[in-house]
Parts: C-alpha cells; sequence; structure tokens
C-alpha cells in the first residue's frame, strides 16, 4: 500500500479541502453563536464543544494508523 504522500491528487485535494473545510466550519460556529439564543445564553460551554470537534478529530486521524 502507498503511503499518502506518495500520492499526488490525495495530497492536492487535502491541500485544497482542509482550508475550506475550516472556513466553512468557523462560519457555523460563528453563526450559530451569534444568531442561536441558547448558544448565546451558554457560549462558553458551546465554544468548548466547539473547540473539542476539529482537536478531538485531528487527534483520531492522527493517532488511527498506530493503533494496534
Amino acid at each position: 500500500m502507498s503511503s499518502i504522500e506518495s500520492n499526488e491528487r490525495l495530497m492536492i485535494v487535502l491541500i485544497c479541502i482542509v482550508p475550506f473545510a475550516a472556513l466553512i466550519y468557523c462560519g457555523i460556529v460563528i453563526g450559530s453563536l451569534l444568531s442561536i439564543p441558547f448558544v448565546k445564553a451558554h457560549a462558553f460551554l458551546f465554544g468548548g464543544v466547539f473547540a473539542l470537534i476539529p482537536l478531538v478529530t485531528g487527534a483520531t486521524i492522527w493517532i488511527g494508523p498506530f493503533r494496534k
């Protein structure tokens, strides 16, 4: 099986898609914090949740290949 670095097309797609996905995620977070009253009232809690989602996702992707 070839490594992800050797697959040029996949790397180009990842380099192009990941920043746009992050911008969309930030827009969703900021939009929900500004427009949804329940999220506004509990901004600290939802801010923590919104911060943990990419952290857990990134850690899962990073650690995933090392699990046995």
